[in-house]
């Protein structure tokens, strides 16, 4: 058995998380991947083999991040297909129950330099298809649909 399994299970995924409770605590500008394998008991070299530098780890933590969010959204839309104003009501929910048992998300997505803009150009949502506030977006536009909302109206009631 090779000795980074042995000692540490799952090292890529050690680094992300405490290399997202260290961007929490420190902020970008004092990460580095010295404090994160010291964090894990591994040496200063270790995660260079699971990144290639510290902006790679920093871009796999929020993508993990963003995508366990837009995950737990989406698995809501899923249980109430035909229903779009239920889907509102229920992501509400999934929304603030992944911030109250994922905290160190919540500070890192929200309050921190690492958010996500919403881009917006020429009228129109952009970079929003895969996206937490995209599943938000479609269940949004589906339920203004149903109540016969006039549609230049539906970005303004989406934000």
């Amino acid at each position: 058995m090779d000795r980074e399994t042995y000692h540490h299970g799952d090292l890529k995924q050690e680094l992300i998380h405490n290399g997202l409770l260290l961007l929490n605590k420190e902020g970008i500008e004092r990460f580095s991947l010295r404090k994160v394998a010291s964090m894990c008991g591994v040496s200063h070299n270790a995660p260079y083999r699971h990144f290639k530098d510290k902006d790679e780890l920093i871009n796999e933590i929020v993508r993990v991040v963003w995508e366990k969010f837009y995950i737990s959204l989406l698995d809501v839309t899923k249980l109430y297909t035909d229903e779009p104003r239920l889907q509102i009501v229920e992501m509400g929910k999934a929304y603030v129950k992944f911030m109250v048992e994922n905290p160190d998300y919540l500070k890192f997505m929200f309050l921190s330099d690492s958010t996500y803009p919403i881009r917006i150009e020429d009228g129109k949502f952009y970079g929003d298809k895969d996206s937490a506030f995209g599943v938000f977006k479609n269940s949004s536009e589906r339920y203004f649909k149903e109540i016969n909302l006039n549609e230049k109206l539906y970005m303004q009631k989406t934000l």
